[in-house]
């Protein structure tokens, strides 16, 4: 399958007298979401199936639809019937690029879409919620409208099974000590295994040529420190 909207948005970068030629913007949304997406988001025959689909196989939660009560799958419901009669429609292709690369559940083998933009904030209403009817329509209200946007780790993950972590970012602090230095590589590694964004403070480290144990020139400083984390990040 050629991809022709990748070459429709790069024409944005070719001025047409002087102007953006914004048009080719719209051209490469309409056809992105015409051939790649419609011809490989899974279809599903109403909500139920498709809920009973993506609980049955792993993707969903069972527990955040069930903590919703009596009657939860009709509420839930209620949810998906207002979100895509809201009547969303993405603005760029590289909003709806961003989207279906990096949000949007697929299937294991990574060849099918499970969900729309529509389908993810409603799992963000329902997980972020948990369990209260009214709080879940108000977030949905706000998400679908784009009036307020999670953090990506919530977005990503909210409803999910198999989710990492939910949080943006983790600040470790290394003292200065070889037990402190293996100890914070690998909550870095382990944070970062689960989805986490991981920034490490390496300025407690003795400088280079610093003294240790009373040896002149000893330190090696910051800068092996770092190789090591670059280099077991890279490995991931």
């Amino acid at each position: 399958m050629t991809q022709d909207y990748f070459i429709l948005n790069n024409m944005l970068n070719v001025p047409v007298e002087g102007q953006i030629p914004l048009h080719y913007d719209k051209e490469a949304l309409y056809e992105y979401l015409n051939t790649e997406i419609k011809n490989n988001l899974k279809s599903f025959d109403n909500i139920d199936a498709k809920l009973n689909y993506l609980i049955a196989h792993d993707y969903i939660e069972e527990s955040i639809i069930d903590s919703y009560g009596e009657n939860s799958r009709a509420f839930v419901k209620e949810l998906f019937d207002f979100a895509y009669n809201y009547g969303f429609k993405f603005k760029s292709f590289m909003a709806a690029y961003k989207f279906y690369n990096q949000y949007a559940m697929k299937t294991n083998d990574l060849k099918y879409y499970l969900e729309n933009f529509e389908d993810r904030v409603v799992f963000n209403a329902l997980y972020l919620a948990n369990g209260d009817r009214e709080l879940a329509f108000k977030l949905l209200e706000e998400l679908i409208s784009q009036r307020y946007q999670p953090a990506t780790p919530t977005f990503l993950n909210a409803g999910k099974k198999r989710r990492g972590e939910m949080v943006s970012c983790f600040l470790i602090d290394v003292d200065d000590s070889m037990l402190s230095i293996g100890r914070n590589i690998n909550s870095a590694l382990q944070l970062s295994r689960i989805g986490g964004g991981v920034g490490v403070n390496l300025s407690n480290l003795r400088a280079t040529g610093s003294p240790i144990k009373e040896i002149a020139n000893a330190s090696s400083g910051v800068l092996p420190v770092m190789k090591i984390v670059r280099g077991f990040f890279l490995l991931q």
